[in-house]
């Protein structure tokens, strides 16, 4: 259905936006360069801590350069797989998002970069996990409506799943198989392009956009 019926309405057209907004060749192809370089880093970050509602009014251009900015940050610690309907995509990376790449998609720049961040993030795990890790005896919000101390202190069982979540991909760990840096950009991507995901996605989060 998706495929079928739906993708063909909606072709994808991002790519005329550069071409509008960056009318000059070298400010076309620099804006296009920090779009992959953006898009890429903000896609692996936010799969490491589970940042989900990604929707099309959560991630917004900057027409001056290029730059993919995401904003809403409340759909944290993998809160989108239990909504009513799992968000089942790592990131998003629709049609419209792959047009913006260019020719080489997301084999090209994008991935390169996912493959950089990635190792990036592994190499600095233990400073990003020591900072992740005052969630535990610090909770979010929504973690203390459900586990309250009454003046002793609790680990948090929210927080120590979340936490858990983001040290396994830390490690490679997808779909409990631990990955090189270049099988698990390959893996993220394959999963957040999936029509079989995005099909099952909420009406409103737009997959065919």
């Amino acid at each position: 259905m998706l495929k079928t019926k739906i993708l063909p309405m909606f072709p994808p057209v991002f790519h005329k936006w550069f071409l509008t907004t960056f009318s000059e060749p070298a400010a076309w192809f620099r804006s296009r360069v920090a779009y992959a370089h953006t898009t890429a880093v903000w896609s692996m970050v936010g799969h490491i801590v589970g940042l989900g509602d990604r929707h099309g009014e959560n991630i917004l251009f900057d027409s001056t350069s290029g730059d993919c900015v995401h904003v809403d940050f409340s759909c944290l610690f993998d809160k989108g797989l239990q909504l009513e309907k799992p968000e089942l995509v790592p990131f998003r990376l629709t049609q419209n998002m792959i047009d913006g790449l260019g020719i080489t998609g997301y084999e090209g720049i994008f991935m390169r970069v996912c493959e950089i961040t990635l190792t990036v993030l592994r190499t600095h795990r233990e400073t990003l996990m020591s900072i992740l890790e005052t969630f535990i005896h610090d909770p979010l919000v929504e973690w203390t409506k459900t586990h309250k101390s009454s003046g002793v202190e609790v680990q948090n069982p929210h927080a120590q799943r979340a936490i858990s979540s983001i040290e396994a991909r830390l490690q490679g760990v997808v779909v409990g198989v631990p990955l090189p840096v270049e099988g698990q950009a390959h893996r993220l991507i394959a999963d957040a392009v999936s029509l079989e995901n995005l099909g099952k996605m909420y009406i409103w989060w737009m997959p065919w956009f």
